[in-house]
């Protein structure tokens, strides 16, 4: 699961820094969405890995 989980994480990272290029600013609404959709995936990976 920890595999999986940072998978997704990486693709995530990856598509926000081309989405960010693509769009030139961190304020443009698509990019804050796949920057909140990033924060999630990392907090949630983080509540299953902490002990």
């Amino acid at each position: 699961m920890n595999k999986r989980f940072k998978k997704i994480i990486k693709r995530l990272r990856q598509e926000l820094e081309q989405l960010y290029c693509k769009e030139g600013s961190f304020s443009s609404p698509t990019v804050l969405q796949m920057s909140q959709q990033l924060d999630e995936s990392i907090v949630a990976f983080q509540k299953l890995t902490k002990h």
